[in-house]
């Protein structure tokens, strides 16, 4: 049987290691039952604080839900879980701002990778191109390709000597990358695979901005990906916490011009409001990537009309919705479980460094091989580090491939490489620490240590 260009499309793989990546959930690593098994260290998943909310998920079930929940209802999500929702939001993404997220304004979807389908089928057509600052989410292709046939664009920082993804590029780089065809920016904030919180001064916060106001100038929609915005486990000494593109847009009036924004935006039929959208779900910070709960903030009516519609194919079980709102209502609980969920990530990123610290003392080899992470991380559950020096000179992906397929078979641990997140040079890698406890990160971690030793 002969598919449709569609489905011949969705049979590729979402990334080049789905495959190894499906195997080690028949073979995992247990310390007492599998000691041989696979580690994965490529799943974006945080376990580290799921039995607190599996623990206040089961209270909230144990209330019966209302007779109502077994009808439909509006397809966007109740009003109970919106309204929740908005305010978690508007206390935890936009903090002591004046300005407020309205429930109206909210999709909720099964998940955030159903909201970004969602909102970019009302907006791109097929071949159509979505910018996205790389290094980018693996997956983030895929989402887009899948079904849809839009194209995703890397834009690479090319002011900076940083490495790829420790700030974001600038407008000239966006500038520089946009065709006919664009039709959005994809924005990830904090940072996946690289673990930074793009806006954590104001000079960050800045960059963001004017990035965001060129886009609008141009007709361009911004997607803001803000779903780990409540892990941010570290904060600079002159940090200003999170900065969310909400509060931009609830800042900006509909008449705004070129004195009150730096641009002219008086050429543009909409509002530039119509042109921002907020991506937020509970799967990450909430440890709930099994529930799907995305949602989507916009002010743009025309996508809300069209998502009236869509939305009737991705809707979230009407029981679900109710226990989740009162756990969303919960803020005492909700205060004290963030907290706790930032430190538990804090104590894993310390043993990502200790491990590597330690296991490098007096050892010869470690003299020219550095383990350090690249990019260092202050939120999400990602460290992104370079393993170039294990490559030949001007090293190709073909290399990197070579020595991520080393270190999945010798020390069956699977890492995301980094082509598969658009780096802009072979030998990088991401490892997701929070989905893993404490002791089999660290035996992960030796296994990833012994294999680049033994590689040649």
């Amino acid at each position: 049987m002969e598919l449709s260009r569609r489905g011949r499309r969705a049979q590729a793989r979402p990334f080049s290691y789905f495959d190894a990546f499906i195997k080690t959930f028949s073979d995992s690593y247990d310390a007492d039952k599998n000691a041989t098994g696979f580690i994965n260290l490529a799943v974006a998943q945080n376990s580290l604080t799921v039995d607190l909310m599996h623990e206040r998920l089961c209270r909230a079930m144990q209330t019966p839900p209302p007779l109502s929940t077994a009808a439909y209802d509006d397809m966007k999500g109740t009003h109970d879980l919106r309204a929740a929702m908005a305010k978690h939001m508007k206390k935890r993404l936009i903090g002591l701002s004046a300005c407020t997220v309205f429930p109206e304004d909210l999709v909720l979807s099964a998940g955030a990778g159903a909201v970004i389908e969602n909102l970019v089928f009302c907006v791109c057509d097929e071949d159509d191109e979505v910018m996205i600052p790389a290094p980018f989410y693996p997956a983030f292709p895929n989402d887009l390709r899948a079904r849809l046939g839009v194209k995703t664009v890397p834009v690479y920082d090319s002011s900076s000597a940083l490495p790829d993804g420790a700030t974001l590029p600038t407008v000239q780089d966006f500038e520089n990358a946009l065709t006919p065809r664009t039709k959005m920016i994809l924005l990830s904030n904090p940072g996946n695979p690289t673990g930074v919180n793009y806006t954590d001064t104001d000079e960050a916060t800045r960059c963001l901005m004017d990035v965001i106001a060129w886009a609008v100038e141009r007709g361009v929609h911004v997607i803001s990906d803000e779903i780990y915005a409540c892990s941010i486990f570290e904060h600079s000494e002159n940090s200003k916490g999170f900065f969310s593109a909400i509060e931009y847009v609830n800042n900006l009036a509909p008449e705004a011009s070129v004195q009150d924004h730096d641009t002219n935006l008086k050429h543009l039929a909409q509002r530039p409001q119509d042109y921002v959208h907020v991506i937020y779900g509970l799967s990450k910070d909430f440890c709930t990537s099994g529930y799907r709960v995305g949602a989507l903030w916009t002010k743009n009516a025309d996508i809300h009309r069209a998502l009236d519609n869509v939305s009737y194919f991705c809707a979230i079980p009407g029981p679900m919705q109710y226990a989740l709102s009162l756990v969303l209502e919960d803020d005492d609980f909700l205060d004290h479980f963030f907290v706790e969920n930032c430190a538990r990530l804090r104590k894993q990123y310390d043993i990502v460094t200790e491990e590597l610290s330690r296991l490098s003392e007096d050892d010869r080899w470690v003299e020219s091989h550095s383990y350090a992470p690249q990019v260092r991380p202050n939120a999400g559950m990602f460290v992104y580090f370079n393993l170039q020096h294990l490559l030949p000179q001007s090293p190709t992906f073909a290399d990197e491939q070579r020595l991520w397929s080393h270190i999945y078979e010798a020390a069956k641990v699977v890492l995301t490489p980094g082509n598969d997140c658009a780096s802009r040079e072979a030998g990088w890698f991401r490892m997701c620490f929070a989905a893993v406890d404490s002791d089999t990160l660290r035996v992960g971690i030796r296994r990833v240590v012994d294999a680049c030793k033994s590689y040649e």
